[in-house]
């Protein structure tokens, strides 16, 4: 009966809130709770992110390539010698660059001396300008003008020293007519490309590689490749 007296007024106490519950079960019960919480925190976080969408992965695009201002253009390409500049029997230019007098070896570093239409102050490209030429595999450089305008079908006319010196005046022509043509050009070229290093008549020979018309169109002869009259080669 005591026993019985005791729960039932234990119980009561509880009922009436006068009862106090030991402090350890208290502190192993706020304990227990905050466990469970997390259980179910992280239970609720892995469902979700596994049931999350899988987000597509983006195939990455090739950059454009960078060309570095350069442009590739048909051009009519002639030459003009030592025999054939004006005043014939001289290597002068009008626009000195690189070299004080027409010359060059071809390589990016010493690109050959080219002329263009026009005239000092009104050239069609600006003394200092660089193209590469596959056909004659050479790197040029604008420091002359008096050139033609080009014939239909080409965006400019590059007439380029040859050299010669050392030539006739038939061997020289001979060599002009081989390279005349429209053919491709490169403005503003990179410095890699392939490169037959030298003037482009040299020991009495045209030195430039076989032309055919995979590359360009090309005329015979050697009339009208040399550049105009042009008052600041004096």
């Amino acid at each position: 009966m005591r026993n019985k007296r005791g729960i039932r007024g234990f119980v009561e106490k509880v009922r009436l809130g006068e009862a106090q519950m030991p402090k350890r079960s208290v502190v192993a019960a706020a304990v227990v709770v905050v466990l469970l919480l997390g259980v179910v925190a992280l239970t609720a976080y892995q469902f979700g992110k596994s049931n999350a969408p899988t987000p597509e992965t983006a195939t990455p695009q090739a950059a454009p390539p960078s060309t570095g201002g350069q442009k590739q253009l048909t051009i009519w390409l002639t030459g003009y010698s030592w025999q054939d500049n004006t005043p014939p029997g001289s290597s002068v230019v009008g626009e000195p660059v690189l070299h004080k007098t027409a010359g060059g070896t071809g390589t990016f570093a010493d690109p050959i001396t080219v002329a263009v239409p026009g005239h000092q102050g009104d050239m069609d490209w600006q003394p200092g300008t660089k193209f590469y030429l596959p056909t004659v595999q050479r790197y040029v450089m604008v420091e002359d003008s008096g050139a033609a305008k080009p014939p239909s079908g080409a965006d400019t006319h590059l007439d380029m020293w040859i050299g010669g010196q050392d030539g006739t005046k038939a061997s020289t022509d001979d060599c002009e007519g081989q390279l005349t043509g429209n053919v491709p050009a490169v403005v503003s070229p990179p410095d890699n490309e392939r490169v037959m290093t030298g003037p482009i008549f040299a020991n009495g020979q045209c030195a430039i590689p076989p032309q055919d018309n995979t590359q360009g169109t090309y005329k015979g002869g050697s009339k009208h490749h040399h550049h105009s009259d042009d008052d600041n080669n004096n």
